[in-house]
């Protein structure tokens, strides 16, 4: 019995249709700290959930790569509950007293 090769595009190629559409996110600040802007854990209260938002929100807010990152994340259907290009998703329950207090 004799076997087709299969001509196989080859590494390269995958690579490429793999990283499509993706942004271009070189020296961005939140690298190497996904835990920061993570959505919630299944067993995380809401207050850890914030406190780590806050963090994540404010090392966007210096971040080289935030015009990209927020080009790329207005592009995109649904970011779930984490936070990205600076902006933090709207928890359920109230917020603390000094985030209702505090208007921009």
């Amino acid at each position: 019995m004799k076997y087709r090769h299969r001509n196989e595009p080859g590494l390269l190629p995958l690579l490429v249709e793999v990283l499509e559409g993706t942004a271009n996110l070189s020296g961005a600040a939140c690298a190497g700290r996904p835990e920061l802007f993570d959505e919630a854990a299944v067993d995380e209260d809401a207050q850890t959930v914030r406190y780590r938002h806050r963090a994540a929100v404010r090392i966007c807010s210096t971040c080289p790569a935030l015009d990209r990152c927020r080009q790329w994340a207005e592009s995109q259907k649904d970011l779930g509950g984490m936070v990205v290009a600076g902006r933090a998703p709207r928890l359920p329950g109230r917020q603390p007293y000094s985030e209702r207090t505090q208007k921009g």
